[in-house]
């Protein structure tokens, strides 16, 4: 039997539901609508399904394929500290987002298998410095909607939570977590959450986004609400989905006017955004010594388009955060109503982090994670959020 916030839950989606086939002005799909949103979360981006699987992801992964290139699995060292559930759950994003981001076959085929050499013993797996997530930032959801599924999954946030990283032009507030087990930092993503301040937003784009995140808020203020909507969110992780009914394409042409970050969020909910792979741990001399222009190069003699926002490579202001993005893939999206149009979905960042002044003198086979410099810089993400908005626009 449910427990009383889960019912509380499934409670607020059916109401949520309930208005959605009022308010659509879809008449004769009300059955497509409810059954969309029965399930919190139904998927939307177009492709092939199967009825009782939730995704073609997970039918594939039953008939023994993966969408995701080998090199891009996650391998933990022994006696580390990690939850069992931590790394499943990682995998099971990641699959979602290989099969949504043709680009990312594009990346390792056309690159990095090539060029750098990966797939082979020297580079079996492609460390991902980061995973980045967008959210909502409305009472239940928003960075600690996330916060609260990671830090039992052994994660732990990295800055003071009254003074996030903030992006005013963007109307954006971040923050990001890391493995509280030094020893898996080198293995497991850091995550990158970020929230849009829906209250600084126009009275319609606010409507928008407050009538799908309703039941978050009406779920999140009852007795035990908390734990109802954790659990609807780390359903949407774990389908690639967003926990409310599919937006119409008046509703996304609206929020896409004001900001496409908002837009991206109403349409994809908790999908990841992208992953970041980490160059700086290709093997000993070849991710030490890789020029980050050269690496365009190379990504643009594939085919892939480059976020030139801000200049090709992004660098710190310190000089030791190097960073570059692919523009988004356009994938076609299935409205409310029966519409479709491709729209901005995910896309790949590549991070090279050098070695910070002080450990100068180790050798290059020394060098370790910790060795190397931490963290984000607001300038040079500010730049990597266009890679959606290129693509969308």
């Amino acid at each position: 039997m449910l427990s009383s916030s889960l019912r509380l839950g499934c409670l607020g989606t059916r109401q949520l539901a309930l208005t959605s086939r009022s308010r659509s002005g879809c008449p004769g799909r009300q059955g497509q609508l409810q059954a969309a949103v029965s399930r919190p979360g139904g998927r939307h981006m177009a492709g092939p399904h199967r009825p009782g699987l939730a995704t073609s992801a997970s039918a594939a992964r039953l008939e023994g394929h993966s969408w995701l290139p080998k090199e891009l699995g996650i391998r933990l060292p022994e006696h580390c500290q990690v939850p069992p559930a931590t790394l499943p759950l990682l995998h099971q994003v990641l699959e979602h987002y290989a099969e949504r981001t043709p680009g990312l076959r594009t990346v390792v085929e056309g690159v990095m298998r090539p060029r750098y050499g990966a797939g082979t013993e020297a580079a079996r797996e492609l460390g991902h410095d980061h995973f980045a997530f967008r959210t909502f930032g409305v009472p239940g959801l928003g960075i600690s909607s996330l916060e609260r599924i990671l830090v039992p999954l052994g994660y732990q946030r990295m800055d003071d939570p009254e003074a996030p990283l903030t992006f005013p032009g963007k109307k954006l507030v971040a923050t990001w977590f890391t493995p509280t087990d030094p020893r898996v930092r080198a293995v497991l993503p850091r995550v990158f959450v970020s929230e849009i301040q829906v209250e600084r937003l126009s009275d319609a784009a606010q409507g928008v986004i407050r009538g799908a995140t309703a039941w978050a808020a009406a779920t999140a203020a009852a007795a035990g609400g908390e734990e109802a909507v954790t659990v609807q969110v780390l359903t949407a992780l774990l389908t690639g989905t967003a926990p409310w009914p599919r937006p119409t394409l008046e509703q996304y042409e609206l929020l896409l006017r004001e900001s496409e970050y908002a837009a991206w969020v109403l349409a994809h909910g908790y999908s990841l955004n992208h992953t970041a792979l980490a160059l700086h741990r290709l093997p000993r001399g070849v991710g030490h010594n890789l020029d980050m222009n050269d690496f365009v190069r190379h990504l643009e003699g594939a085919g892939m388009a480059m976020n030139a926002e801000g200049g090709l490579v992004k660098v710190s202001p310190d000089g030791l955060l190097l960073q570059c993005s692919v523009v988004a893939d356009r994938r076609p999206f299935d409205f409310a109503c029966g519409q479709r149009r491709d729209i901005a979905a995910a896309y790949v960042e590549f991070v090279k982090r050098l070695r910070l002044p002080r450990f100068a003198e180790l050798r290059a086979e020394e060098l370790r994670e910790e060795h190397l410099r931490e963290g984000f810089e607001v300038g040079n993400a500010d730049r990597i959020f266009e890679s959606t908005t290129l693509a969308a626009h």
